[in-house]
């Protein structure tokens, strides 16, 4: 399946025989042979071949090949000892892997050693099973449960009684995590706003945002200092830092939105739009998500391309723009996409 990238290349993912890319400015195939999905490191990618994971970057024993424009180089990831992954997820000097036999094991990068977690879960036989299904790492590890429960690992965060999570999401400083029943409740720091309790304030357990209370929420995103979430009518609503537009809101002057903000969506001349909207995914300091019918639009800085070729010469966008990436729902559709760190990834059927 085709997977896409643009955004910052800080590894040799995309290399000429002189030098790095550095940039790539507009949405571009990743010429890796049967590639099936991508996770977004800061100066790294991990790339699957099914069940084969590989690491880029300038390491010992790195395998190169020449395409037609790009040199690529990549690392086989060993992992024989725990049979396959389910899940890896990048961190700054690791990467955290969840194996077929839910065990969690965490890749040092610069050492190229692995190190197995000792398990935290608890065990009881009188209940189901209790296994991690989702991992996301920041400034710390934050691990969601089959059973909806959260570990802040190791330690199981305390949750509001009744309150199954499904879902989670972390940017640098705080989780935003989803309930079953479509409530979202936030907990690290707060400084910027980012927890959406329209208050300043850090906070050690999940807390109900209440400004969301009585809609029904449907995916969850973080990234930075800020935090997105799309509606069960396809309504955006953000909040958080607003340094660079990445919420979407055109208000230069104000910095910092503590509650959940609706998202106005306009057209070239100005106009209030109506815009349904599918997925958001929020990188370290801009925003795109991806409309029902088949459209991506962004908004936040576009430094490093993250944002492809806009439509508009925008370098900042403070409202989001209509990007020019486009995938037709009656060929190539659009399977998944990804915001990290500086780099949006595509993949497609």
């Amino acid at each position: 399946m085709p997977v896409y990238y643009t955004g910052l290349n800080a590894s040799p993912l995309f290399s000429n025989l002189d030098e790095i890319i550095t940039s790539i400015s507009h949405l571009t195939q990743i010429p890796f042979p049967e590639i099936t999905d991508i996770e977004i490191g800061w100066n790294y990618f991990l790339l699957w071949q099914n069940t084969k994971l590989y690491i880029t970057g300038n390491r010992q024993n790195t395998t190169f090949f020449f395409t037609k424009n790009f040199i690529l180089f990549f690392t086989l990831l060993k992992y024989d000892f725990f049979y396959s992954c389910k899940l890896a997820i990048p961190g700054r000097n690791s990467v955290v892997v969840l194996s077929t036999r839910n065990e969690i094991w965490k890749y040092k990068i610069y050492d190229d050693t692995w190190q197995k977690v000792t398990p935290f879960i608890p065990n009881n036989d009188n209940i189901q099973v209790e296994h991690a299904i989702k991992l996301s790492q920041a400034g710390c590890t934050v691990i969601l449960t089959n059973l909806g429960r959260v570990f802040n690992a190791p330690i199981l965060v305390e949750t509001p009684k009744r309150v199954k999570f499904v879902d989670l999401a972390c940017g640098f400083d705080h989780t935003i995590l989803l309930a079953e029943n479509g409530d979202v409740y936030s907990m690290g720091m707060g400084i910027r706003g980012q927890l959406g309790h329209n208050e300043l304030e850090n906070c050690d357990n999940p807390k109900l945002i209440e400004a969301l209370a009585g809609l029904k929420v449907v995916q969850i995103s973080a990234g930075g200092w800020h935090t997105a979430v799309v509606t069960d009518q396809g309504d955006l609503y953000t909040w958080g830092w607003n340094s660079n537009g990445e919420l979407g809101i055109e208000n230069k002057d104000k910095k910092v939105y503590a509650v959940p903000t609706i998202v106005d969506f306009k057209n070239d001349r100005g106009e209030n739009i109506e815009i349904n909207v599918k997925k958001v995914e929020c990188g370290n300091s801009f925003t795109i998500c991806l409309t029902d019918d088949g459209f991506f639009w962004g908004c936040g800085t576009n430094k490093y391309g993250q944002l492809g070729k806009l439509q508009r010469n925008l370098e900042n966008p403070y409202n989001f723009v209509k990007l020019d990436i486009y995938f037709s729902l009656d060929s190539e559709t659009v399977k998944k996409f990804k915001c990290h760190e500086w780099g949006t990834a595509i993949i497609t059927e």
